[in-house]
């Protein structure tokens, strides 16, 4: 009769699956082994959008993707694609009726992608409902169409999608409203310790145009003759003329004698509008009863959105303010 063995242990157990593992040829064993991820983190929010758009595309095999935002809630972002997919009328009617309509439709096309190849097929699906935004997913094929199963898949990688811009969306509106914030304190307190008028504005186009991402940054005060002169700007440029007229263009009109801030697309060249200028914004110092001058802002390439205009509303009203409060302490 054998003798009863001894209890196996949970040590010897893994002594085993130790010397087991050193049998294995490497090429197995690394496969058993810690998962080892290549890459480094992204830059930005464009390297992001690159990474995530690539892995999207190649899970549900699809040689083009993209998202489009309407009113411009966000810039879109492209995998394997040369130009703006939307520029086709086809697809620019099918992303509306998407984004309005919820439905998901699937045209010809010929739209030319980045590795040479022509996408016959495009496959327009609404991103989630969002209070942010509102727009479509545009997926792209070539050689063949989508199916019905397509359609599903779409509606996950759409969710995907909406997911993550949401999340980018919300990231940049708090980093906006911090930057925003830092700049209402910084005008606050050179409001209080400038010496003069002339210093305090300078000293606010400067924080508007190195914190607020402006290009330039003029202030104009108006005179009794119906003039303005200039006061200050970022950056200093002498091609700006130091006086201008209440008439001498419409913005400046709008601005002063209707208190509303002008959006100035593709400016023209003008004496008072910074040189290599894409769009300018002309803000009226808001103070009772009327108007104490301009702002000009301008930039040369990045357009302005909703967040720029609103904050430039916030920073007539507060120059105004501080024209007319200096003013007062220098009349005493």
């Amino acid at each position: 009769m054998s003798e009863p063995r001894a209890p196996k242990s949970f040590r010897a157990a893994g002594d085993r699956i130790v010397r087991q593992e050193s049998t294995i040829s490497t090429s197995v064993s690394r496969l058993l082994g810690a998962p080892a991820l290549a890459g480094r983190p992204a830059a930005n929010d464009a390297e992001a959008w690159d990474v995530r758009l690539t892995a999207l595309a190649t899970l549900a095999q699809y040689d083009g993707l993209t998202f489009v935002t309407l009113g411009g809630a966000y810039a879109p972002a492209a995998y394997n694609l040369v130009d703006d997919p939307v520029a086709d009328t086809a697809i620019r009617g099918a992303v509306d009726e998407a984004a309005h309509s919820a439905v998901t439709t699937q045209l010809r096309v010929a739209v030319p992608l980045a590795d040479g190849r022509v996408a016959g097929a495009a496959l327009v699906t609404p991103l989630a409902p969002s209070d942010a935004f509102i727009g479509a997913l545009v997926a792209l094929r070539v050689g063949r169409q989508f199916a019905a199963v397509d359609a599903y898949t779409a509606v996950g990688i759409s969710e995907i999608v909406s997911l993550d811009l949401g999340l980018s969306i919300s990231a940049r509106r708090e980093a906006t409203e911090r930057r925003q914030a830092l700049a209402l304190y910084e005008l606050a307190r050179h409001q209080l310790f400038s010496e003069d008028l002339d210093e305090a504005l300078q000293n606010i186009a400067t924080v508007v145009g190195t914190t607020l991402d402006h290009d330039a940054a003029h202030l104009w005060l108006r005179r009794p003759d119906r003039s303005l002169r200039r006061h200050a700007a970022y950056p200093a440029d002498r091609t700006v003329s130091a006086t201008l007229w209440e008439n001498d263009h419409s913005a400046i009109r709008g601005a002063l004698h209707e208190r509303r801030l002008v959006r100035v697309s593709g400016a023209p060249e003008r004496p008072w509008i910074p040189s290599k200028t894409a769009e300018a914004l002309v803000v009226p110092l808001r103070a009772d009863p009327k108007p104490r001058g301009i702002l000009v802002l301008a930039r040369a390439e990045t357009p302005y959105g909703l967040d720029d205009i609103e904050m430039a509303d916030v920073l007539g009203t507060f120059i105004g303010r501080v024209v007319t409060s200096r003013s007062e302490v220098d009349a005493a």
